[in-house]
């Protein structure tokens, strides 16, 4: 059979239209991809966020104080879907923290995650520098917190330099504001999205960023019990809030 030169113009002009569509569909789909890791490692990185929501006061040589409350992320944009809703939903988090007789103080907290393998936790130690009667308490954290086996991710790590303040109102209400550097280096796992993929192409990252804070610490029942409220951000977008209430023993 022969062609002539005009049904074989038309044939290849054809083709090249068919592949410029198959490259641009790819192109979408691979932007897609990348936006929808990127949605993901942040909702990640919400959830690692580590702090044991209280001023920077030091708490002395007081008993163990003990809390539970909530960690929730806030979403960078709307999403219906389940997968990004399941990851964006509040976690249950556990507190502890005790004090020295010292200006230095110890924490951890524990997160409640779906899965038997599923984990997150984190410590800091506290450096009070300046505290005194109706001034503002100053201090140095530092803290190293730990995300592993959730959904596609495998090891979340995040350490963190805060330097804050807090200053109390009034009585019971105490104010409190901090700027924080942190690094994070993030590994996934073969799960999920990544399901079909092999260990040595699995996405891995790292980022530094600086994150502020500020928040609100409300005793009724001074010392024995205090409410804590606190709200962080960074990148402009990224928000994660915590809340608990904890009790002295």
């Amino acid at each position: 059979m022969e062609f002539s030169t005009r049904k074989l113009r038309k044939l290849t002009l054809t083709g090249s239209s068919v592949f410029i569509v198959s490259l641009s569909s790819l192109e979408s789909l691979a932007a897609e991809k990348s936006s929808s890791f990127e949605r993901k490692q942040a909702a990640w990185s919400q959830l690692n966020y580590y702090s044991p929501t209280e001023g920077f006061h030091s708490k002395g040589s007081y008993g163990l104080h003990l809390g539970i409350g909530a960690i929730a992320p806030i979403p960078t944009q709307k999403d219906d879907s389940q997968e990004f809703s399941e990851l964006e939903q509040p976690k249950a988090r556990i507190f502890i923290g005790k004090g020295t007789p010292w200006p230095v103080d110890f924490g951890a907290s524990l997160s409640v995650l779906e899965g038997k393998k599923s984990m997150q936790g984190g410590v800091h130690m506290q450096w009070t520098l300046f505290e005194g009667f109706q001034m503002p308490s100053i201090a140095l954290r530092i803290s190293h917190s730990m995300l592993s086996n959730y959904h596609e991710v495998k090891e979340l790590t995040t350490d963190s330099a805060e330097f804050g303040f807090s200053y109390g109102i009034i009585r019971y209400v105490i104010l409190s504001a901090s700027v924080s550097e942190q690094w994070e280096k993030g590994k996934t796992q073969a799960k999920d999205e990544f399901l079909t993929l092999l260990e040595t192409d699995l996405p891995e990252w790292k980022e530094r960023r600086t994150v502020y804070s500020w928040g609100l610490n409300i005793s009724p029942f001074t010392p024995f019990v205090q409410i804590g409220l606190e709200q962080s951000y960074w990148d402009q977008k990224i928000q994660v809030s915590l809340a608990k209430v904890s009790f002295l023993l």
